[in-house]
């Protein structure tokens, strides 16, 4: 059973909504597609990606955490950032699955869901991802981009026949660089920088369903620059993890202490 909501995008993109609101793509060439992130996991990825395609899968995620990574038990193997491995192991730990799971509303866990397996699931084979790597998917090539900030591993998909980027949650417009991964805002910044440089006109990311155009990036890039705690408002997220909420022109970030270098 799957609770993966399927929506097409473009002939060749589908997004694949998580119950629990993060979205995955899956990019289909003649001969191969590709999957980037998995979600929550809850429900079989696999059912939902056979309504789209019966191609062989290859796996991609665009950082380590939870709500990405989490349904990455699912395949074989998959492909990740080195500098998200750890961040990946401790993020689908048995502990950190089963705090989870306890922390749900039980109205959001799926009928028939088996906890037990859930948490209990081994986790895959990690296939190290290299930076300007590219799948060829048959007509569909896919370059893997290096958007380090929110993680230190955190990439993004180019599929360079359609000018189109996924980022997952490398670049947002509420973006988090307080967790104890984040790398500091000055590279975030630079990534930015770097990334604007490239030919894309759409990007889309990890926890909206809207096309964004590439224009909405230099919004993203000016308030990292801006960034200040003089003009922020604290920023209660949860018990652990504090910090400082700087916003402007539709746009903003979380930060601390340590990440605003």
């Amino acid at each position: 059973m799957s609770c993966y909501n399927v929506e097409k995008i473009y002939p060749w993109l589908y997004r694949l909504h998580d119950a629990l609101g993060a979205y995955c793509y899956l990019s289909v060439g003649e001969n191969k597609a590709v999957l980037f992130d998995t979600g929550f996991g809850l429900t079989s990825l696999r059912d939902a990606i056979n309504k789209v395609t019966d191609k062989p899968i290859i796996t991609v995620l665009g950082h380590g955490h939870l709500d990405h990574s989490s349904g990455a038990y699912q395949f074989d193997e998959v492909w990740l950032h080195e500098a998200d491995f750890d961040l990946f192991h401790e993020h689908t730990s048995k502990e950190w699955r089963e705090n989870f799971i306890n922390g749900l509303d039980k109205k959001a866990i799926p009928q028939n869901f088996d906890s037990g397996n859930y948490i209990n699931a081994p986790a895959p084979k990690l296939k190290k991802l290299s930076v300007g790597q590219v799948f060829n998917l048959g007509g569909l090539h896919m370059e893997v981009i290096g958007m380090e900030g929110h993680s230190a591993g955190s990439i993004g998909l180019l599929a360079r026949e359609h000018c189109i980027l996924l980022n997952s949650d490398a670049a947002n417009n509420h973006i988090w660089m307080f967790l104890p991964c984040t790398l500091p805002i000055s590279k975030y910044t630079a990534m930015l920088e770097r990334t604007l440089t490239l030919e894309f006109d759409t990007f889309f990311t990890g926890h909206s369903d809207e096309a964004q155009p590439k224009s909405e990036m230099n919004k993203y890039l000016q308030v990292a620059r801006n960034a200040s705690f003089e003009k922020s408002e604290p920023y209660e997220a949860m018990p652990e993890f504090n910090g400082f909420f700087y916003q402007e022109n539709g746009a903003g970030i979380v930060f601390n202490k340590k990440t605003l270098c």
